[in-house]
């Protein structure tokens, strides 16, 4: 009996669809490219569930006949080509013909559509690719897909489903980035019967851009328009004042198809390699078009995958595009429309504090970011961790490695800022033990380092501290060093659940982006922990109505930012404990001393002491040294002593 055999039609079938439809993302983007490849100008996405459950998306598109709607869920079926030759002059969307066929093997869909020249619709009705029936419905023109019970008949597929708010998230991208790419189409995105976000035609991409990212993000973009012969790249980057932890603010568009490419990225990361700190990502939105037998877009089902014929042609072009709009450093325009926040009003009796320009510091007086704060603590009194910049203020965070030799970075104080009123006092966020914190796992006791203290000599370039120490002589990177003092101390008040916090007496406005809202649901409870405490106040706007002690309010946009993107890359999931040091470790950076703050000698001793007790741990939380150290027997063979 021969081993090899012809698997079943329906195995096939199921094997064909997990390269295409891995998550109900998936069949949501597969969805939206027919939309767009039938002409549609108006285009509604509903899920529920994160799409576990189900998937619609409705458009006024061209539709289909009664004869085309059993065809189209049908293997290799397609109206975008016809030939071999045509693959190299792709225009449309989608293309394989496996789409349809692929999400009706795992799922039950449901078509309903109609063209404009009939009278009446039909309607299909399918489960596991097979037709159950065809009949006529009276529709308006376009055409309805609902995808229900998505893997059914997959269970092992299914159990790898994230969260319904993890999904959510990648639903979220979908619709994100094809808004982006299309601004004269409505769009709408329905969860669990409840309006996400609605965008509706706008005449520039500049437009769509202040509805998804706002007006604060866009003012700071710079236009990006260069061509040669063959290629021409448009769209936006930012400032090198405005960069993201991760990468998850970076789009770009290959004629018209958003892709993901590394070659793309880093270039992009190395148009910005000396005004970004590294493993910071700048906001960019890119459209880069050029003839389609200069590109391969069959490399991958999911079609994000892409070739180019040329990438020293695609990598010059890009790089000098990128260069142009960085020299050039022109800022956009905003449109004088400007786009209406789905906000309630401001309570009469609860007035919110947005976050406006940071005003520049004044000298540092003190270094009161040791020690717990006094509970009469208020804004009129620096607070613990005054010493904080924002993203505008700083184009140069000292969170990596990077050139001494730079200006000074002057931080900003909440206590400079017009119109603050004091805080609340401070007090003790001690809730008791919780059981979604039985799992923490931090070391309660550290071996600590017991030794002759260092003294320091002077400050180098307003952010390195000289000292000596017996024989030893050392540079000490004053923001490494108070980000790991921090961090500990953080990490010992969380452990003791006994975070110190400040309440506001006026709740902080915060706008969260919408790709982060999935993190901030999943983490709500573990910022309570952290001394956050926020509240929902209508469309992507949250009122802060507590925050920890040490962080000043021009930090907190920030870091929620910066902590949202590292939890939702470790995923919920993951311990809280690490979940948890995540955060931790972005309070610790935004509170500690920065690079460019000048201190004064008994702030300098007060750090360097603070060095000698700390447990044995040589880097700060993100993998840095604190200090470089050379024994006097090391410094005299440099002068051949």
């Amino acid at each position: 009996m021969s081993r090899i055999h012809i698997l079943p039609e329906h195995v096939a079938s199921q094997i064909a669809a997990g390269e295409v439809v891995q998550r109900p993302a998936s069949v949501v983007r597969e969805l939206v490219d027919n939309s767009l490849d039938a002409g549609a100008g108006r285009l509604l996405i509903e899920v529920a569930r994160g799409g576990n459950t189900l998937i619609r998306v409705l458009d006024d598109g061209c539709g289909m006949s009664k004869e085309e709607l059993p065809m189209a869920l049908r293997r290799h079926a397609t109206s975008k080509i016809e030939s071999e030759a045509d693959l190299m002059s792709i225009r449309t969307f989608g293309f394989r013909g496996e789409a349809l066929a692929a999400i009706a093997s795992v799922s039950h869909v449901e078509i309903i559509s109609r063209q404009p020249s009939e009278r009446q619709g039909h309607r299909l009705d399918a489960i596991g690719s097979e037709v159950k029936v065809v009949e006529p419905i009276g529709v308006p023109p376009g055409t309805q897909v609902t995808v229900s019970d998505l893997f059914f008949n997959t269970p092992a597929r299914k159990k790898f489903l994230k969260s319904p708010a993890t999904e959510m998230d990648r639903v979220i991208e979908i619709f994100l980035r094809t808004a982006m790419s299309c601004p004269s189409i409505h769009f709408d995105l329905i969860h669990n019967e409840r309006k996400v976000r609605t965008f509706s035609p706008v005449p520039s991409r500049v437009d769509r851009l202040v509805q998804i990212f706002g007006n604060e993000v866009v003012a700071e973009l710079l236009p990006v328009d260069y061509a040669n012969d063959l290629i021409q790249v448009t769209g936006f980057t930012s400032r090198a004042t405005l960069h993201r932890n991760t990468a998850s603010d970076v789009y770009f568009f290959v004629n018209g198809r958003f892709v993901r490419d590394r070659l793309l990225l880093r270039c992009l990361i190395e148009s910005y390699r000396a005004s970004l700190p590294q493993r910071r990502y700048p906001v960019t939105v890119l459209f880069i078009q050029l003839p389609p037998e200069y590109v391969d877009v069959n490399v991958h089902p999911s079609k994000e995958e892409i070739r180019f014929r040329d990438e020293r042609l695609v990598w010059n072009v890009l790089f000098s595009a990128l260069r142009q709009a960085q020299e050039q450093g022109e800022a956009l325009p905003l449109p004088r429309a400007q786009i209406q926040r789905e906000a309630q009003p401001v309570p009469a009796n609860q007035p919110a504090q947005s976050l406006g320009e940071p005003a520049p510091r004044p000298p540092v007086e003190d270094f009161p970011y040791l020690e717990i704060l006094p509970a009469e603590t208020s804004l009129s009194q620096p607070l613990a961790g005054t010493p904080a910049s924002s993203q505008k203020t700083a184009p140069k965070l000292p969170d990596d490695d990077r050139q001494p030799f730079q200006e000074p970075v002057r931080a900003s104080s909440h206590r400079d800022e017009p119109g603050l009123e004091p805080v609340a006092p401070i007090e003790s966020l001690n809730r008791g033990p919780l059981n979604s914190l039985e799992e923490l796992k931090v070391q309660t006791s550290l071996p600590t380092v017991v030794e002759t203290p260092w003294i320091p000599l002077a400050q180098v370039f307003d952010s390195y501290i000289v000292a000596q120490r017996d024989d030893q002589m050392a540079l000490f990177d004053q923001h490494a060093l108070h980000e790991r003092i921090q961090f500990e101390k953080f990490r010992q008040q969380f452990q003791a659940r006994s975070i110190n916090r400040q309440k506001l007496l006026f709740p902080l406005t915060v706008e969260i982006p919408l790709q982060r809202q999935g993190a901030l649901q999943e983490s709500l409870d573990l910022l309570v922990e952290l001394g956050f405490e926020m509240e929902p106040f209508g469309g992507n706007t949250y009122l802060v109505q507590s925050l920890p002690a040490d962080l000043s309010l021009s930090e907190v946009k920030g870091l929620l930012e910066d902590a949202l993107d590292d939890l939702a890359s470790i995923g919920k999931v993951a311990p809280v404990g690490d979940r948890a040091e995540k955060v931790l470790a972005r309070m610790a950076c935004r509170s500690a001393v920065k690079a460019g703050d000048p201190l004064s000698q008994r702030q300098m001793e007060d750090l360097l002491s603070h060095y000698t007790e700390m447990p044995a741990l040589a880097t700060c939380p993100h993998g840095r040294p604190p200090i470089w150290k050379i024994s006097r027997r090391e410094l005299e063979k440099w002068f051949d002593r």
